[in-house]
């Protein structure tokens, strides 16, 4: 018996969600306090220089702990889903 095959390609978002960390040593030799970082980190206003020490901490000083990644879109579904006939010349 003859099949048709296509493809499902599923459109999901997912959260990452990561514990991480950076010593107080590595946020003081950057020019900001560990009271004065965790300021920027709370949301509070910054100067151009401090969010450029801020950045600088997260994106070079900061280790990953740990990290967990949720496809919610799979549990509560509301993705969107395509199908495309398979050329069965392949």
């Amino acid at each position: 018996m003859s099949e048709v095959r296509f493809t499902q390609t599923e459109y999901h978002q997912m959260t990452i969600t990561k514990d991480m960390s950076v010593s107080e040593e590595h946020i003081i030799e950057q020019g900001l306090t560990v009271e004065r970082f965790k300021e920027i980190m709370n949301g509070e206003d910054h100067t151009d220089e401090e969010c450029d020490q801020y950045n600088e901490i997260l994106m070079g000083w900061a280790e990953l702990l740990d990290s967990e990644e949720d496809l919610w879109t799979d549990r509560k579904g509301g993705y969107e889903i395509d199908y495309e006939l398979v050329d069965d010349d392949e």
